[in-house]
């Protein structure tokens, strides 16, 4: 994790009015995030791990400060360009998709590469990058149909297929039991070691941060970094009925597909 940071928030602030009031959710939060590590965030609901995860995504602009990635000041980003990931980000959208995205799971998870691939080695790499999470079984599911650990492991697959150099997933392991979370844990913890990807999660439980590098606490809208993460005292869980799953694919571009 040598040179400089992938990611870097500097006196971020924002506000929110509801009527007449008007509630700061960040209050100048500063924090760096360096390609090969994973940052998790906790914070009780309401905290401000949502607008928090969103900034750093550029997908939000705050009202001052800035977000640093690859060169660029993201709070400068037209709010034009809100709701949609910069090149270089994955962000793990648990709601999944929209009304007007394929509904279907390889789909959805194909739709980011449609402008670059054909529609057929897009479903490829989609259907290759399912496997390799642990979904075979739902390649051709429809979101409706998934449970809510199916879904948190399709959105990852939708963020990751990106190829991103940073990844920011907003209460990835919300709702999931111990054996999910240590899973989704997992995961994010591959990315950011075998594939050098920054990962940048939120989460409210500070039991699911024993994945992470570092740690910080969210209160009143201020971040804590604290020095070490929290000590996994959990006995091993194995995945059973998943093979160990991983973020890294190797495409056969010539391997033909039934859809």
């Amino acid at each position: 994790m040598a040179g400089g940071p992938l990611l870097a928030l500097d006196g971020v602030s924002l506000s929110r009015w509801r009527g007449r009031q008007e509630t700061q959710v960040l209050a100048s939060v500063s924090l760096e995030l360096r390609a090969g590590e994973l940052v998790g965030v906790w914070g009780q609901r309401g905290a401000g791990k949502t607008t928090l995860a969103m900034v750093a995504a550029g997908l939000q602009s705050p009202d001052a400060g800035s977000v640093w990635f690859d060169s660029r000041d993201l709070a400068l980003a037209p709010r034009a360009r809100a709701r949609r990931p910069h090149d270089g980000i994955g962000w793990v959208a648990r709601n999944g998709p929209q009304s007007r995205d394929p509904q279907r799971v390889a789909d959805f998870v194909a739709l980011p590469l449609l402008g670059r691939f054909s529609t057929l080695r897009a479903r490829r790499v989609a259907r290759a990058l399912l496997v390799r999470v642990g979904l075979a079984e739902c390649v051709g599911e429809r979101w409706l149909n998934l449970s809510d650990g199916e879904r948190v492991l399709v959105a990852l697959a939708h963020a990751l297929v990106r190829e991103p150099r940073l990844l920011v997933a907003d209460e990835p392991t919300a709702n999931l039991d111990v054996l999910q979370r240590h899973e989704i844990g997992g995961l994010l913890r591959r990315a950011a070691v075998e594939q050098g990807v920054g990962v940048l999660i939120t989460v409210p439980d500070m039991a699911a941060l024993v994945h992470a590098d570092r740690v910080a606490t969210l209160c009143a809208g201020r971040l804590t970094i604290a020095a070490e993460p929290p000590a996994d005292t959990s006995p091993p869980i194995p995945l059973a009925g998943r093979q160990a799953p991983g973020p890294t694919v190797e495409i056969d571009a010539d391997a033909e597909h039934d859809w």
